[in-house]
């Protein structure tokens, strides 16, 4: 297995394709391997996606510490320079978009465009108060039991997917459900991806973006998350960063990459009219 040595961990990682490299960052608590389905596929036909285990999930190390955004966003600038990539494309979903807006801040040498997809408010909600954690998580693991919690999370027409979607591609939620479970190991481990979503501001940290970025989210992602709703954060995201482009993708919920074709054929669209070459 590919891994690098970051820091004081292993990081599982995987390169396809060639062209320019496009580094994707997950969701918390879900493993590289959920962007083997369509989106790897479809990117890799002109660029290089670069997939990887964040600490805690799928094959990476599972340190006792570390689980904050500007460390994930450390450990993603560690793994580009054991792969010698000195710029790239960042690609963030949810918790992965304050991952490489982390990034973009911290090394705007480093990642030549930013696109930030369905990402949550971070530490405050849309009104400015403090976010929390769901308190009722832990009971619902204990009463839905681990996987059947995880994979509830994917298999859904409410908050998950468009419902005429989900109806159609079966195997479409069905392989993105086993891919996100198969990187699960403990329900400790996933608190500790819950709880790094509410250490760091996306939207106060917007103003310091100072690359091209794309604001990407469903435009139908309105299911509340406890002060803020993706679709809304998306479009105060888009007013706060420099620049930014937003685009709402026409009838697609959470999954803003797997609910239909949309959200690739916008990404692909971005990255194309902004090359890396022509950033330097």
């Amino acid at each position: 297995m590919p891994t690098a040595h970051v820091g004081d961990i292993e990081i599982y990682y995987e390169e396809q394709g060639s062209g320019e490299p496009v580094l994707l960052a997950p969701a918390s608590w879900w493993p590289s391997d959920t962007w083997h389905v369509g989106v790897v596929p479809f990117l890799s036909k002109r660029f290089k996606p670069i997939i990887f285990d964040c600490r805690g999930t799928g094959r990476s190390s599972k340190p006792n510490s570390g689980y904050t955004v500007p460390q994930f966003a450390r450990d993603c600038i560690g793994l580009l320079a054991q792969l010698g990539i000195s710029r790239c494309h960042a690609v963030g979903f949810a918790l992965g978009g304050q991952i490489v807006q982390a990034m973009a801040i911290a090394r705007p040498d480093l990642v030549a465009t930013l696109t930030i997809a369905a990402s949550g408010s971070g530490a405050r909600t849309l009104s400015g108060g403090p976010r929390i954690v769901s308190p009722d998580t832990d009971r619902e693991i204990r009463d839905m039991g681990f996987e059947r919690y995880i994979r509830a999370y994917i298999e859904n027409d409410t908050m998950a997917f468009n419902p005429n979607f989900y109806r159609d591609h079966a195997d479409v939620v069905s392989a993105l459900a086993n891919a996100v479970w198969s990187g699960q190991s403990t329900a400790e481990m996933f608190r500790r991806h819950e709880d790094a979503r509410l250490t760091w501001d996306t939207l106060a940290q917007a103003a310091a973006v100072k690359v091209p970025a794309l604001i990407l989210c469903g435009a139908d992602d309105d299911v509340s998350r406890r002060g803020s709703t993706p679709v809304d954060t998306a479009k105060r995201l888009a007013q706060l960063t420099p620049g930014a482009e937003l685009f709402l993708i026409p009838n697609v919920k959470h999954m803003t990459f797997w609910d239909g074709t949309g959200g690739l054929t916008a990404l692909e669209d971005f990255l194309v009219r902004h090359p890396i070459e022509a950033r330097r």
